[in-house]
């Protein structure tokens, strides 16, 4: 429905592509007991019905860039609802952003018996409820909310352009659909698709890594005149982050890809990927759990959720998705090779030496790896784990 390409807390140009959905509140909230923030949203969402739908930042999990994140929701909602009963900083936060952006806003206050209720000046022109218990904000919010307008997303420079000198401004279209054709096919080139941890970077030739970060500085100067790419660039540029070791920014295009398409086990995957090497490990695991339950028998992404609980310490469910993703795939070194992680990290010495060796055998860079990572601490000392890195 539009594009908003301004940041409100700093004032430069924001590459993300941003799509406001029309029917959609951002609840500002503060982090209560869960049977208070039951009543909040059963009352919250008596009023609005079926037409609109709610977002928070309290269901938000793992955000890799906290305030970026919030301010990339609130963008995308037509609407904001603020409860600052408590005057919680964060709640205030959400509403400053809301305040900035221009969204129709509505606040919510609690009365408190034998204290005056004081609101900032500011905030008197905004529709404010009060109310003493969550049941009592229905009725008042269903009659604000049919007077909210609809919202107008601000323009961006490229709308400006049209305006005034349309012609140039299909030439700018058309020459950013260009960087993103050369963008994707070189992306393609570097042939990074699913993504599997503990695999090695994959070396992008020297001559199309720089074509790569050309085409990426302009396409990000596109951006910022109000030019949206699509969510398969997105998809793209998440793994050539991803492989970079840019966790962040890959976590950023691919949160912006399922804000477009929710149920993609691959990005979903991906993802709890990204997460897995920040040593976010709840919500990989999150991500992968989703990836599973749209593709069941996914030899790659039952290796990386085996690995993550590896690393939350649930060997025996780490256990059995190795053991089912060596049925998928009997001979992937990768596989074997964290079936011996996970043995050493249980202290079991005979079965973690086995699956080394036949790692090792398969593929000669896990006797490298083995000597400095430290899922293999518990039997580093030994002899035979020694005899065996050692050996050529």
């Amino acid at each position: 429905m539009g594009q908003i390409v301004r940041c409100p807390l700093v004032g430069a140009p924001c590459s993300k592509p941003i799509l406001i959905e029309e029917k959609t509140f951002f609840l500002a909230e503060a982090e209560e007991p869960e049977d208070v923030r039951k009543r909040r949203i059963k009352a919250i969402s008596e009023a609005i019905a079926d037409k609109f739908k709610i977002r928070s930042a309290l269901d938000e999990k793992g955000i890799n860039s906290f305030t970026c994140k919030i301010c990339e929701m609130i963008q995308i909602c037509s609407y904001g609802i603020a409860d600052i009963t408590d005057n919680n900083p964060n709640v205030l936060f959400e509403l400053g952003i809301m305040i900035a952006l221009g969204k129709p806003t509505i606040i919510l206050k609690r009365r408190r018996q034998k204290m005056k209720l004081i609101l900032p000046s500011d905030l008197n022109a905004i529709e404010i409820i009060l109310f003493t218990e969550y049941i009592d904000i229905i009725d008042p919010l269903r009659k604000v909310i049919v007077k909210l307008p609809s919202p107008e997303p601000l323009p961006s420079p490229l709308e400006d352009i049209e305006k005034i000198k349309p012609q140039i401004a299909q030439e700018l279209k058309n020459i950013g659909g260009d960087i993103v054709k050369e963008f994707r096919e070189s992306l393609q080139q570097a042939k990074l698709d699913t993504i599997s941890l503990r695999e090695e970077k994959i070396e992008i030739p020297a001559k199309l890594s720089e074509t790569i970060r050309n085409l990426e500085k302009k396409l990000d100067d596109m951006v910022k005149l109000g030019f949206v790419t699509d969510d398969r660039t997105a998809f793209l540029r998440g793994n050539y982050y991803h492989n970079q070791g840019k966790y962040n920014d890959a976590l950023a295009s691919y949160n912006w890809y399922l804000e477009l398409r929710p149920d993609d086990p691959i990005i979903l995957n991906n993802r709890g990927s990204a997460y897995h090497e920040l040593g976010k490990y709840k919500q990989a695991l999150a991500d992968f759990n989703r990836s599973l339950e749209l593709r069941p028998d996914d030899p790659v992404t039952l290796n990386n959720r085996g690995t993550t609980y590896s690393k939350l310490g649930k060997y025996k469910q780490a256990l059995a998705d190795f053991n089912r993703s060596l049925e998928l795939r009997p001979d992937d070194h990768r596989i074997i090779y964290n079936l011996a992680c996970l043995f050493s990290l249980q202290r079991k010495a005979n079965e973690a030496l086995a699956y080394l060796r036949k790692a090792i055998e398969k593929n000669k860079k896990y006797r490298e790896m083995a000597k400095t990572d430290k899922d293999f601490d518990n039997i580093r000392g030994g002899p035979r784990f020694k005899k065996l890195i050692e050996s050529d």
